[in-house]
């Protein structure tokens, strides 16, 4: 199955959905940084949920629920994906740092799930 992989958001007050941006070849390490930002509010911060898709595809899904991060993948690869890559933009990984400082892991009995929790 092929696709380029896209970043989505879905807006707060219009629920309406936007691309927000086509990814490259580090598509995971700039989907984390891009969730990591909008879960410490300093990207995407008009926007209720983020999602990953390749083509037409949903790849992951990252919502926030009071003081959850929920992140809901496609499949089990991908959610193991999201644990191996380090967030990168312009290959600096900076920002995750900061969300492991603001947001536990919590554990979950699905292995397509993520669950980070606000300190």
């Amino acid at each position: 199955m092929g696709g380029t992989y896209s970043l989505y958001g879905r807006k707060k007050d219009t629920e309406k959905y936007l691309h927000l941006e086509d990814l490259e070849e580090k598509y995971m390490q700039t989907f984390k940084h891009n969730v990591a930002a909008y879960a410490l509010d300093k990207k995407h911060t008009d926007m209720k949920s983020l999602y990953l898709y390749r083509g037409y595809m949903r790849v992951g899904k990252a919502y926030i629920k009071s003081k959850y991060l929920e992140l809901t993948f496609q499949t089990a690869a991908y959610a193991n994906e999201w644990d191996l890559c380090e967030e990168q933009v312009d290959d600096v990984p900076w920002l995750f740092r900061n969300f492991s400082q603001s947001y536990k892991p919590v554990n979950t009995d699905y292995v397509y799930m993520r669950v980070y929790q606000r300190n």
